[in-house]
């Protein structure tokens, strides 16, 4: 699967934060990941940002921009991936300093991913 990441290139995405709306680069995103009904979006500069959104809202939203379903509780920015490691028939990326498992159903997706 060929991604091609320069849609992500100066696109925003609005995070409503207490009274504030953020307005923060897609481009800039590495990966989400939820605890119930907060998601915690992480930055390239190693920010986190707690939302109280679903990660399903999310995934639709980024869709368009490649982002990826990791597991029941990640999603991922394919740019921002930096190794696909396969260990014990499992499957995890890492991003960043962090590793993400894949699920089995989901491993389809990471399996031929390339860069351009």
């Amino acid at each position: 699967m060929n991604l091609d990441y320069s849609i992500q290139k100066g696109k925003k995405l609005p995070i409503i934060e207490k009274s504030r709306t953020r307005l923060i680069d897609i481009e800039a995103i590495t990966h989400l990941q939820c605890d119930g009904y907060v998601t915690t979006i992480h930055l390239i500069d190693n920010e986190s940002i707690n939302v109280s959104k679903l990660l399903k809202l999310f995934e639709i939203e980024l869709a368009e921009f490649g982002f990826l379903r990791a597991n029941h509780n990640t999603i991922v920015n394919p740019f921002h991936i930096r190794e696909i490691l396969s260990s014990s028939g499992k499957k995890m990326v890492r991003i960043n300093n962090s590793l993400i498992i894949v699920s089995r159903r989901r491993a389809y997706l990471f399996k031929d991913l390339k860069k351009n």
